[in-house]
C-alpha cells in the first residue's frame, strides 16, 4: 500500500501563514502563584510528583461525550482526547496524516479504499479490529440503532457515510448493515463507494467514525457514560450530567506515543463566563477566552517567528482561525438577486475590516471567501468582491437600480438571521454599510427553526448562515454549497452552474491532489465571479493558559492536544 497523499496549505503570508498568535504578555489570572505552577523541589513526594503531571481545563458542561452523541464543542474536546479515528487532519502542516490507521490506499477510480489499521488496544484492554470501526460506522448510519434508545442527545451525522455502498438500504431498513464496509481481516478494512469520492479520507477524520467495542452496541447507555476509546487517555469513572469533573489518566497502552501527562482533569461550570472566571481565580490552568477578553496583543492577526499554534511560556493566549465561515446566501430565484452585479455591489459594500474591528475586537478574521485559510487549495482574496469598495459597489448599483430625482434608489430587501445567536451586532453595521450605498436593508430576526424551515422552502432574499466543514477539503464547501444536485439541501442560494458541476464531479474523480484541487480553485472562481453567496467572516477560537504550561498545541478545530501537553 502506499502512503497516503500530502496536500500541502496555501498561507496567506504575514497575516495567515499559521493563523497563530502571542500573548507576549499574561492575561488576568496568570499572575502570581497558581494552580500546578513551578517545578517539584528536590525531595518532593510522589504526591506532589503526581499533582505535576496534571491538568485543570475549565470546560461547559457538555451533553455528551460519546462520539456518536457529541452536540457540542465541549463535547467534542472530551472525545478527542478518548478516540482515534483513521485519520486526522494536521493544521499545522496542512496534510491529512494516518491516526488509527497505518496507511491507506485508493483504487484507480476513487470508490475503494482499504485502510490498514495499527495494532492498537481499546482501553479496556480487547485489541482494535476492523468490524469495530463498522460496528461504529453503523451504529451511526441506523436509525434503529440500540443507542438511540438512551436518554442522551444524538446529533445525527449520518450524511458522512451517504455515499457508502449500501447506505440508502440500510438507512431504509431494508439491509442488515452497511454492505460497503468489509473486513477481510482484524487489520484491514475496506470501503466501497457508490460514487467517486477522492476526498473521503479527509471524512474518514470525523471523531464520529472513530472504533467502538462491543459494549456501545451491548450497553450503550452505559457506554454514553462510559465511553471506551482507543486514544491518549482514559475515562477515569463515568460522567453523569450535573457531575462537576470529567477525570480522564492516561492510557499506558495507547498505540503512540505515550502522554507526559498522567491525569486531566475537566472542570465542567454551566456557563463559559463561569469557565474564564475560574480561569482568573486561577481554579484551572486552561480555558477558552471570551471575545472581550481576547489580549490585545493577540487580536492583531500577525504571525510570529514561532508558527506552531500553542500555549507555552512565552504565550499565554492562543488565537486561530477556524474552519468555520459566516456569510449572506443570496436567493437567486428571486429579484432583484437574481443579478450577479447586484450580488457583488452588496459584497463590496460590506466593510468586513470595520465589522470585525467594531463588533468582535479583531478576535475574528475578515473572510476573503468561502474557503477557509487552513482549507488545503485555500487562496488569499480568490474572491474579487469580497473586497470594501463602497464606490464600486455604488457604481455597480447605479447600472442595475439607479437612483431617482430624489437620490433614493427604491431598493428594500430584507435579511433573516437567527435570534438569540449573537449577531444583531454584525448585522446591524451590514444593514449600515448597505445603507450607505443606497440599499434599505430590513433585518428579520427569527427562531433558528424558522431559519432553516425558510431556507429550504425559499422563503427569503438575503439570509445569514453558518457553514462549519465536516472534513477539511474544499470539496466539502464547494459541493454542498454550490453543487446543483444539492438544491433542495445546503445548497440555499438555488445557484446552479453547468461547469461547475462538472468541475466538482471530476475533482472527485480525480486520483493526484494537485489536479484535484486545481479543479476545485477554477470551480471556485466561477463560484466567486457570480456571487451566489456574500462571504464576511471567518470564525476563530481563543484560549488561555498559566504559567503552569510549558507548551500545549492546539488545532484550528479547538482541540488541545493534551498527549503532546507538557507541564512546568
Amino acid at each position: 500500500m502506499s502512503d497516503p497523499a500530502t496536500h500541502p496549505i496555501s498561507r496567506r503570508d504575514a497575516l495567515v501563514r499559521m493563523l497563530a498568535l502571542s500573548a507576549l504578555v499574561p492575561l488576568a489570572g496568570c499572575t502570581g502563584t497558581e494552580a500546578g505552577e513551578g517545578q517539584a523541589s528536590e525531595g518532593s513526594d510522589a504526591l506532589a510528583a503526581q499533582k505535576a503531571a496534571s491538568l485543570a481545563f475549565g470546560l461547559v458542561a457538555p451533553a455528551a461525550i460519546d462520539p456518536y452523541r457529541v452536540v457540542d464543542a465541549s463535547g467534542e474536546q472530551v472525545a478527542h482526547q478518548l478516540f482515534d479515528p483513521l485519520t486526522r487532519f494536521d493544521c499545522e502542516t496542512g496534510t491529512l496524516t494516518c491516526l488509527a490507521a497505518e496507511r491507506y490506499e485508493a483504487s484507480e477510480d476513487q470508490m475503494t479504499f482499504t485502510f490498514a489499521l495499527r495494532d492498537a488496544t481499546f482501553h479496556d484492554g480487547t485489541p482494535v479490529r476492523a468490524s469495530d470501526f463498522k460496528r461504529a460506522w453503523e451504529r451511526l448510519a441506523s436509525p434503529g440503532a440500540a443507542v438511540s434508545d438512551a436518554a442522551a442527545p444524538v446529533a445525527d451525522r449520518s450524511y458522512l457515510l451517504s455515499l457508502v455502498e449500501g447506505y440508502e438500504a440500510f438507512r431504509a431498513g431494508d439491509a442488515w448493515g452497511l454492505s460497503g464496509v468489509t473486513c477481510p481481516d482484524d487489520r484491514t478494512l475496506i470501503v466501497k463507494l457508490a460514487e467517486p469520492y477522492a476526498d473521503f479520507p479527509f471524512v474518514a477524520a470525523a471523531l464520529c467514525l472513530a472504533p467502538v467495542p462491543a459494549a456501545a452496541d451491548d450497553d450503550p447507555e452505559g457506554f454514553a457514560r462510559l465511553p471506551i476509546g482507543n486514544g491518549p487517555f482514559m475515562l477515569e469513572s463515568p460522567y453523569e450530567q450535573g457531575d462537576e469533573e470529567i477525570s480522564l489518566v492516561r492510557y499506558d497502552g495507547y498505540a503512540l506515543a505515550a502522554p507526559s501527562l498522567e491525569r486531566v482533569t475537566f472542570l465542567v461550570f454551566d456557563r463559559f463566563s463561569e469557565v474564564y472566571r475560574a480561569f482568573e481565580a486561577g481554579d484551572v490552568a486552561v480555558s477558552g477566552c471570551p471575545i472581550e477578553n481576547v489580549d490585545a496583543n493577540a487580536a492583531d492577526w500577525k504571525s510570529s517567528d514561532d508558527e506552531r499554534l500553542e500555549l507555552n511560556r512565552g504565550r499565554h493566549t492562543v488565537l486561530a482561525a477556524s474552519p468555520v465561515v459566516s456569510y449572506l446566501v443570496c436567493n437567486t430565484a428571486t429579484e432583484p438577486f437574481d443579478s450577479p452585479a447586484f450580488r457583488r455591489a452588496l459584497s463590496m459594500a460590506i466593510d468586513r475590516d470595520g465589522l470585525v474591528k467594531s463588533v468582535f475586537r479583531d478576535a475574528r478574521m475578515p473572510a476573503d471567501g468561502i474557503v477557509a485559510p487552513m482549507v488545503p487549495g485555500y487562496r488569499p482574496e480568490a474572491w474579487p468582491y469580497a473586497v470594501y469598495d463602497a464606490q464600486a459597489a455604488s457604481d455597480l448599483l447605479d447600472a442595475t437600480c439607479p437612483r431617482g430625482a430624489d437620490g433614493e434608489r427604491g431598493v428594500e430587501i430584507s435579511l433573516v438571521f437567527g435570534s438569540g445567536g449573537g449577531h444583531e451586532n454584525a448585522m446591524e453595521a451590514i444593514a449600515r454599510d448597505l445603507e450607505a450605498v443606497g440599499v434599505t436593508c430590513a433585518l428579520e430576526p427569527v427562531e433558528f427553526e424558522d431559519l432553516h424551515a425558510r431556507l429550504a422552502d425559499g422563503n427569503f432574499q438575503l439570509a445569514r448562515v453558518d457553514w462549519t466543514m465536516d472534513a477539511m477539503s474544499m470539496d466539502n464547501v464547494l459541493f454542498p454549497l454550490f453543487h446543483s444536485s444539492c438544491i433542495g439541501g445546503s445548497n440555499y442560494s438555488r445557484f446552479a452552474d453547468e461547469q461547475v458541476d462538472e468541475l466538482i464531479d471530476e475533482a472527485r474523480s480525480e486520483r493526484r491532489a494537485a489536479e484535484r484541487t486545481s479543479l476545485l480553485q477554477q470551480a471556485e472562481d466561477i463560484v466567486a465571479r457570480d456571487c451566489p453567496v456574500i462571504p464576511y467572516l471567518f470564525g476563530a477560537r481563543a484560549h488561555v493558559g498559566t504559567r503552569a504550561i510549558e507548551r500545549l498545541p492546539f488545532d484550528s478545530f479547538g482541540y488541545a492536544h493534551l498527549d503532546e501537553a507538557e507541564l512546568v
